[in-house]
């Protein structure tokens, strides 16, 4: 049973790591945006855009596991 609880801790750590990452990754997006003008604008704008998708997309993971995987999640 103990190494039921150590895996899905790891699953937890995991998917909160990756949302940290995301976000930060995001963050920095938006300010190489506003540092940034002209041809490389929209190229960074597409990239914000994509990287909106992915934290969105990795909510729904976290979701979708907390119901699955974490029982005991509130």
């Amino acid at each position: 049973m103990h190494e039921d609880e150590t895996r899905i801790q790891e699953r937890r750590e995991t998917i909160n790591e990756m949302s940290a990452l995301l976000s930060i990754a995001q963050k920095m997006g938006y300010r190489l945006a506003i540092e940034l003008h002209g041809e490389s604008y929209a190229s960074i704008r597409e990239l914000n855009e994509l990287l909106r998708q992915a934290r969105q997309k990795m909510e729904l993971i976290r979701q979708t596991a907390e119901a699955n995987f974490f029982p005991d999640a509130e």
